[in-house]
């Protein structure tokens, strides 16, 4: 689960507890019958809090991509499912990082063992292949 969202997600369970705590002492006031209605108002807001966090782990999970990287001498193949329609998949290189970005907020971060240059690239289907020389291969070529 992102750190954003699972701060956001305790906030917002902790804003609840505290309107379920209130509602428990609004309703102890009025007898066996506010008490017994406390008691099953708190086991349902305790199961749905499970509920929900365990549903935003899911979703969090399911935003993990395949990635399959290999290496061969000075050549590195990347290939990765990337979300999102081609307009909106890009990917950057910085140094020995490829920065890889696609549709519904999609970012990932690969490290490569060396710094590299893109020989060539491809997006079919959902799947990014890129092909990858070492840098220092490419400036003694060109020496």
């Amino acid at each position: 689960m992102e750190r954003g969202r699972g701060s956001l997600v305790l906030f917002v369970m902790l804003i609840l507890l505290g309107f379920l705590l209130l509602s428990m002492l609004l309703r102890v006031q009025r007898g066996l019958l506010g008490l017994i209605l406390t008691a099953i108002l708190a086991v349902l807001g305790f199961y749905w809090f499970k509920e929900i966090r365990k549903a935003l782990e899911q979703v969090g999970r399911a935003r993990e991509y395949p990635l399959e990287v290999s290496e061969e001498d000075d050549m590195i193949s990347l290939t990765a499912q990337v979300p999102g329609p081609e307009s909106e998949v890009s990917f950057e290189v910085k140094g020995n990082k490829l920065l890889l970005r696609g549709g519904m907020g999609f970012r990932r971060v690969v490290k490569l063992p060396y710094r590299v240059r893109v020989l060539s690239s491809s997006y079919v289907n959902g799947i990014l292949h890129i092909k990858l020389l070492r840098a220092d291969v490419i400036e003694r070529r060109e020496r």
